[in-house]
């Protein structure tokens, strides 16, 4: 059997780790809204725990990163990730301002900025 090429097994690994983040991320925006919290502020919780679940899991699965984990490259994730999280919070916002059910903002927000994300924790991670 041919073997896939590595940048095919990346994206397939990223959209596992991004899946599966979006399913965290939106069971915490769910649990939050149900608990009465606001579906605005809600949504700065969920991103920012899925923030760290996709550094961790990007770091070893989608990347393969060797060097131990450190405070620095978090950091620098974390740098990285803040404009795909602006744009992913102003898209959910812009959404939910416009009339759109939680989970439709949320759908949009993290759909278009999945493919800005992969390229940006690329240079990061590799």
């Amino acid at each position: 059997m041919p073997r896939l090429p590595v940048w095919a097994v990346r994206v397939a690994t990223f959209l596992f780790v991004g899946g599966s983040a979006a399913a965290l991320d939106f069971a915490i925006l769910s649990g939050i809204v149900a608990a009465g919290g606001s579906r605005y502020g809600a949504r700065v919780a969920s991103v920012a725990v899925a923030t760290v679940y996709t550094w961790a899991l990007n770091r070893r699965l989608t990347f393969a990163t060797k060097a131990p984990p450190s405070w620095g490259e978090f950091a620098r994730y974390v740098a990285v990730a803040m404009a795909g999280i602006a744009l992913n919070l102003a898209i959910y916002w812009a959404a939910l301002y416009a009339g759109a059910a939680t989970w439709a903002a949320f759908a949009l927000g993290t759909g278009i900025t999945a493919v800005f994300s992969y390229f940006r924790y690329k240079a990061v991670l590799s």
